[in-house]
């Protein structure tokens, strides 16, 4: 595991709406924890996805899930997810996964299986994983 080694490839973060309308990306989630101050634009990273959702370039889908935050405090978090046309069956694998999260299941397969729901190759994939789980974690999974 090394978290200190750069990405060889350009993170999709922020740049979700451009690559999906390259045709590049086939999904894109944003998590909008309803707090004061913390806007839905905020999550989305000021990214205009609303004309496009209007036009019918893209389609939203919202999920909603409850959390334990701090001291037991509920949460409630709002998914966003936008899908090119023909991919909006990855909406339903996502949220299963989210569910799965906030159930406090997670290991290297699922993150694998995230990043190709959003349009990650194997190979960045690959990458992202070395940098989050040690080795031993990863030696069994055939990419």
């Amino acid at each position: 595991m090394n978290s200190k080694k750069p990405y060889p490839y350009p993170l999709h973060t922020n740049r979700e709406l451009e690559m999906m309308l390259a045709g590049a990306k086939p999904l894109a989630m944003f998590a909008h924890e309803r707090v004061d101050g913390f806007e839905k634009s905020d999550a989305l990273a000021n990214q205009d996805f609303a004309t496009h959702v209007a036009n019918g370039t893209l389609s939203e889908h919202l999920r909603t899930f409850e959390a334990k935050g701090p001291g037991g405090t509920r949460l409630t978090i709002d998914y966003y997810f936008y899908a090119r046309e023909g991919e909006a069956w990855r909406v339903e694998a996502f949220s299963l996964l989210v569910e799965l999260l906030h159930r406090g299941a997670w290991c290297p397969q699922l993150e694998w299986l995230s990043g190709k729901l959003l349009g990650y190759t194997d190979e960045q994939n690959r990458h992202h994983l070395s940098r989050t789980y040690p080795s031993d974690q990863l030696e069994h999974i055939n990419f």
